[in-house]
């Protein structure tokens, strides 16, 4: 469980050759284990009904131990949590259900990760990740800066026009890294609303 996060992280990041039957295979081994050690039982969450259903795997998981979308019927928190493929607004879900446990986090096309597994200290379960990069320390800053005026959404107002300047000062150093900086919020436990916002912020940045 790192410094910025409720839960442990592994993920499974995406690569131009994934078989998301193993990719599949090796988040449900981390996520069972969590609930073995943690005395829990796991949870699946996939962006909508039947999300899971081209992995067989994955249907027998949710099977075995439950299955929710952002828009299921409420099911209890506090336990491992697989989340295959999330948008943003699922894996905000995802952590929400995993708060005091664990998430393992199946990369799909949509959102890129690398910033949230970065944040969470998540572990790749693939093993081919190289060790993160030190981020530059303008960006570091930036992102700690941006999370203490992100306490409300970014809405308008004084966070909002914070959040601009910030934005705006790495449009300039060319460290405008959208992946990171949303990985990171996401990471941090902002919520979807606000990372949206975010996102059209970082868009609107050197305009």
């Amino acid at each position: 469980m790192s410094a910025m996060t409720s839960y442990s992280a592994a993920w499974v990041p995406k690569h131009d050759d994934t078989d998301w039957e193993d990719a599949a295979a090796l988040a449900i081994a981390w996520v069972t284990a969590q609930g073995r050690e943690q005395g829990r039982t796991p949870l699946l969450v996939t962006n909508g009904q039947g999300a899971e259903s081209s992995v067989p795997a994955l249907v027998t998981f949710g099977s075995r131990y439950g299955r929710t979308t952002p828009r299921s019927a409420r099911v209890d928190g506090n336990r491992p949590v697989l989340a295959y493929v999330p948008d943003t607004r699922t894996l905000d879900f995802a952590a929400g259900k995993a708060h005091g446990s664990s998430l393992c986090v199946v990369e799909g096309f949509g959102l890129e990760l690398a910033g949230w597994a970065r944040d969470s200290g998540a572990v790749d379960l693939t093993g081919r990740s190289s060790a993160p990069q030190a981020l530059d320390p303008r960006l570091t800053e930036a992102l700690d800066r941006l999370e203490f005026h992100g306490n409300n959404g970014w809405t308008r107002g004084f966070g909002q026009d914070q959040a601009r300047r910030i934005l705006a000062d790495l449009h300039s150093a060319r460290l405008l890294d959208r992946s990171v900086i949303v990985g990171a919020m996401l990471a941090r436990g902002s919520s979807t609303k606000a990372v949206q916002r975010l996102e059209q912020l970082i868009d609107g940045a050197g305009t």
